[in-house]
Order: C-alpha cells, then structure tokens, then sequence
C-alpha cells in the first residue's frame, strides 16, 4: 500500500532511487544507507571533497509518496529533493553560495558540482514513491554528484544552525562508537521505517532548543544537549523492551 503525502510541511527529504558517492569508489542508493557508510560530501568551496559518515536516518518511507522537485542540468545530471529540503546553489544576481528550500531554486541558480557549478535546464515537480533523510557529520551530502545539505526548514532554522545544534548527536555518535566499536549503532531503534525518535524529539521541541541555542552558544548548551540525547535514547530503549 503507498501512501501519498500531500503537502511537504514537515518532511525534508531525498528520492531513495538516487545515488551517493562511497569512499571505497562504489556507489549506493540512498535507500541503501546504512550507519556507519563512509560517503564523499563537498566542502562549501565547492572544491574538496570531505571524507564522510551516514550516521543516523532520521526519517525513511519507502512506501510513501510525496512531491518531490527534480533539478535537470544541461548536461543531464539531475537530482530529486522535496520542497523543504536544504540545497546549496548559486545566487548569480548575488554572486554568491546560499542555502536555498528546494521549492524556491529557479533556472537562475546554477547546482554545485565538484570544481564547477551547473546550470538548471527544467524543473519538474512529480510525486515519487520512496524518501528518505540520512544525517551525515560534515551535514552535507553529494547525491547524483550534486552538493546538497542534509537539513530540512521544517525546524524553522538555517542550514548552519542546524548543523551547529546537532553537533550533540555527532559528539554522542562518535563516544559511543569509541567505546563500542565501529559496528555500533548508537541510535539503533525498534522504528524501521517512518521519523526516527530522536528528530521526532528535536521537532516536537524545536521552539525549546532554538531559544537554548540563542542565549547559550557555548560549551554548556552542547553538554545539556548531549545529556538530553541520551536520556532519550535510554527512555527509548525502555519503552522498546
């Protein structure tokens, strides 16, 4: 049964039939994202390739449609994103990178590829079965070669204060790796499909966490947040048993 999703309000998401760049020289669908993949993200120079990791997914329907915008280039990449979906362009009247929601892009803006920016030929807006939202630490993500962010508006920020209040969970994801090993799940769930409980946390108290961030940009905030994330985590763990 699929079910459609008529409005993208509060889902920021990928096609999952699109692809991503593995360190190892392999490509994987993003449907096929495990924690832990090593992944290729570009850098905000648009340059250097950053050697990254899937560490959560926070959000996965594969059975759900919804209305995605597909960016076509004139030399026929092309690229899927919902409509609140973060994606890095170039603003040719300001001359300049900004973060765009994937519904305001134009064929003004030109994509980012590595060493090179691209022009949109069309833009096609469709339902496609199948999104997904993978979390990476350098909160950026090359998908079909294209440089796109990893973050949604739904959490009513910008790209780069998200990546700055989810520095908790890369802190958490990273220790307990240290201290489990690499094949360790920290985030692990009995939720195999739908938003994962933890961005499903962050949602439901994103006007709390927005009004910590702005009085407390320190260290502080960061240990709160951290604790935070693991009393949800053990809380989550309890109601799974």
């Amino acid at each position: 049964m699929t079910t459609i999703f008529l409005g993208p309000i509060d889902s920021g998401c990928y096609f999952g039939g699109d692809f991503v760049n593995l360190v190892n020289g392999n490509y994987r669908r993003i449907d096929q994202l495990q924690v832990g993949d090593r992944i290729w993200s570009l850098a905000n120079d648009g340059q250097t390739l950053i050697e990254d990791e899937m560490i959560l997914m926070m959000d996965a329907e594969p059975n759900s449609s919804i209305s995605f915008y597909t960016f076509i280039t004139f030399d026929g990449h092309f690229l899927s994103l919902t409509g609140t979906h973060y994606i890095a362009v170039i603003d040719t009247d300001l001359n300049k990178t900004i973060y765009m929601q994937a519904s305001k892009v134009t064929n003004k803006h030109q994509l980012i590829m590595q060493n090179r920016t691209v022009k949109i030929n069309k833009i096609i807006q469709s339902f496609r079965t199948g999104f997904y939202s993978p979390l990476t630490t350098t909160g950026n993500l090359l998908v079909n070669n294209i440089s796109t962010s990893v973050y949604v508006a739904s959490y009513g920020v910008l790209p780069e204060i998200l990546h700055r209040v989810f520095t908790p969970i890369r802190i958490y994801y990273y220790l307990m790796r240290w201290l489990f090993g690499n094949n360790y799940n920290p985030f692990k769930s009995n939720i195999t499909y739908g938003l994962h409980p933890l961005p499903a946390f962050l949602k439901a108290n994103k006007t709390t966490i927005r009004f910590l961030y702005n009085i407390e940009q320190n260290i502080i905030l960061i240990i709160i947040m951290t604790l935070t994330i693991y009393l949800s985590q053990k809380y989550i763990k309890r109601n799974a048993i």
